[in-house]
């Protein structure tokens, strides 16, 4: 929100993290003050700690269709999936793969070894059947810069005819996505809560059976079924909790309410002449996500000139946004580096008012008109 004297901004990349919602944020707060014992303690106060830690996986595990033991608290998102990618599936045997992926499963998956998926050219992986043995198959719910869905109900029936973990990262797709399709598919689940009204600082982890299939990553306590050591913060659990039982009772409101945002603000850069390409394939993808290219425009100065007339967005991912390079997923639809990088995804929250998206769109039009006369000189 702008205050008085201030200049004008615009925040448009809520794929990185979004705000708190106020009852999850007073949840952590009532917790954290009420409830300060560490969990693991067998005192009275440390009693009371485990018990809401419980309430916490219990009420997450509701929401999944899983058993409470079938849920694990990592740090993030991003440790989530390291412990997946490392921990599931027979060790000496590769990830089934594809460009599509975030880092936090595609840097791992390296180190295991890789079979690869390709993609056509909205961005879809081509679950083709592997031709050599595989260990695990891992594929994102949505490729988080393009946006788009990818085909999990096809990876699932390879992955079950090979008998193998199907992992699917829905970080992006929790509260904007119906993950019905993706429990119904037994896969092993990563969550962030933090983008769906949540706070950063405690990822989830699930899975049919997941204390049993899971080897550990970290070593040296017994918490979360000795799958996660290190002392586990009841209040960051029991705040999640409820952001993860909001954001899923409340999804189809929200999905529509973000697609609105969106469809405005691709209309507003249409009414403002700016030249533009838009990636993303708004049929079938993220609500809330709209990766546009904008040709003959010199990449490496479209975010910073973005920025500084107040327009918050990315080329990508926060987790890798300081790499040299463009996002993998762009070069891997077709485009060339300079293309690529001459691309800007732009996120909603959902709710943005309509007056206020087409100043945004105005602003940007104004910069790449500006950049434009650069480049051509």
């Amino acid at each position: 929100m702008t205050r008085p004297g201030e200049s004008p901004s615009w925040c448009l990349d809520f794929n990185a993290g979004g705000p708190v919602h106020p009852d999850v944020l007073a949840c952590f707060v009532e917790v954290q003050r009420t409830c300060p014992a560490n969990p693991a303690s067998v005192h009275a106060p440390g009693r009371r700690a485990r018990a809401l830690l419980e309430e916490a996986r219990a009420r997450i595990a509701r929401v999944l269709g899983l058993r409470a033991d079938d849920v694990v608290f990592p740090s993030g998102g991003t440790e989530a999936a390291n412990m997946a990618v490392a921990g599931l599936g027979d060790p000496a045997l590769p990830v089934q793969l594809s460009a599509v992926e975030h880092p936090a499963v595609y840097e791992p998956a390296q180190r295991r070894g890789v079979r690869w998926w390709g993609v056509d050219a909205r961005g879809v992986v081509r679950p083709e059947p592997p031709t050599e043995p595989i260990g695990l198959v891992a594929l994102a719910h949505a490729q988080s810069e393009l946006g788009t869905l990818q085909p999990v109900a096809a990876a699932a029936a390879l992955a079950y005819q090979r008998a193998v973990p199907l992992l699917v990262d829905a970080a992006q797709t929790l509260g904007r996505v119906d993950l019905q399709p993706v429990l119904a598919a037994q896969a092993f689940v990563v969550l962030s809560p933090h983008k769906a009204g949540g706070l950063r600082g405690l990822g989830v982890l699930a899975g049919p059976d997941l204390a049993q299939r899971l080897r550990p990553l970290l070593h040296g306590g017994g918490q979360e079924h000795g799958l996660r050591p290190g002392t586990q913060s009841p209040a960051l659990a029991m705040a999640n909790a409820l952001a993860i039982e909001r954001a899923t009772a409340l999804q189809r409101e929200t999905a529509a309410a973000m697609g609105t945002a969106r469809a405005a603000f691709v209309d507003a850069l249409g009414a403002a002449r700016c030249h533009h390409v838009v990636l993303t394939p708004l049929a079938d993808s993220l609500p809330n996500t709209l990766m546009v290219q904008f040709p003959g425009i010199d990449g490496r100065s479209l975010l910073p000139a973005l920025d500084l007339a107040g327009v918050h967005a990315s080329h990508g991912s926060a987790c890798s946004s300081g790499a040299p390079t463009p996002p993998r997923i762009l070069t891997a639809i077709g485009l060339a580096d300079d293309a690529a990088r001459a691309c800007v995804r732009f996120s909603f929250a959902g709710g943005e008012a309509a007056a206020s998206l087409r100043e945004a769109a105005a602003r940007v039009a104004q910069v790449v008109a500006r950049l434009g006369k650069k480049s051509a000189r």
